[in-house]
């Protein structure tokens, strides 16, 4: 068993190739590592630089809130598709589920910032930590461009994932094109025939366009001068500038 602890990082991060990064990983973890998706540009990107390290089969999961685009499902199977792999579905908790539908009615993430979190928490933060209860290594297609409060991101670090009441585990979570702009993604995608999103790739009149996508209510397209995340939860701009749904945050009791 592999110990993950500061020493492993260090000796990880002198592996400066993406692909290389995730073959190592993947020899020391093996399906006690998977890759998050969102059908995000980089995710897909992340994927194929897998597969091209000669991994055949990465395991590869999504937090499936309910709510996704019809376009990412069916993206989904394209990629399932594309690399002979089945991309796992974690669902939200049907019993937490209905309480919070019950208690604050289906739409409460319009009504404040607070029920906003909440129902992300309840959508996507409690089936990824389900998926973290199978997992050592957890990679994501975070990267330092997509908005000032990520502009800091290690590409490795240790987080610590609550098994039970007051115990933790570690776990390493990777962002292996973290230093990887927006167009050195979509150019990766290009140059090796890889389909993106179609709602990324989709051009609306005015420059308008999809950049960070989540759930079909919450995500809009931004204008041409927008930050890359201004589209999600567009109603809480004036008062939320990290838009940030929990996945990548510290663990927080909700009610």
């Amino acid at each position: 068993m592999v110990t993950i602890n500061p020493s492993l990082i260090g000796e990880l991060e002198k592996i400066s190739e993406p692909g290389a990064l995730l073959a190592q990983l993947h020899q020391r973890f093996g399906d006690r590592m998977a890759i998050a998706t969102s059908g995000q540009p980089t995710d897909t990107a992340i994927i194929a630089l897998e597969m091209k390290a000669g991994i055949k089969s990465p395991r590869v999961y999504t937090t499936d809130t309910h709510r996704l685009f019809p376009e990412t499902y069916a993206y989904f199977e394209t990629l399932e598709n594309l690399f002979k792999i089945r991309i796992e579905r974690f669902l939200p908790p049907e019993r937490e589920l209905m309480r919070m539908i019950d208690q604050h009615g289906e739409y409460l993430f319009f009504d404040s910032k607070d029920k906003q979190e909440y129902c992300c928490h309840v959508r996507k933060v409690l089936p990824n930590l389900k998926a973290l209860e199978t997992l050592d290594v957890w990679v994501t297609g975070l990267r330092r461009d997509q908005s000032a409060s990520r502009a800091q991101l290690p590409r490795l670090e240790i987080i610590e994932h609550s098994v039970s009441e007051g115990l933790k585990r570690p776990i390493l979570k990777v962002n292996p094109l973290v230093t990887w702009t927006e167009k050195q993604v979509a150019d990766y995608l290009k140059a090796n025939s890889i389909p993106n999103h179609p709602l990324i790739d989709k051009k609306l009149p005015g420059g308008w366009h999809f950049e960070s996508l989540g759930c079909i209510l919450c995500t809009t397209p931004i204008g041409p001068h927008e930050p890359p995340r201004a589209g999600r939860w567009r109603w809480f701009n004036s008062l939320d500038d990290k838009k940030e749904c929990g996945l990548h945050l510290p663990e927080t009791p909700k009610p």
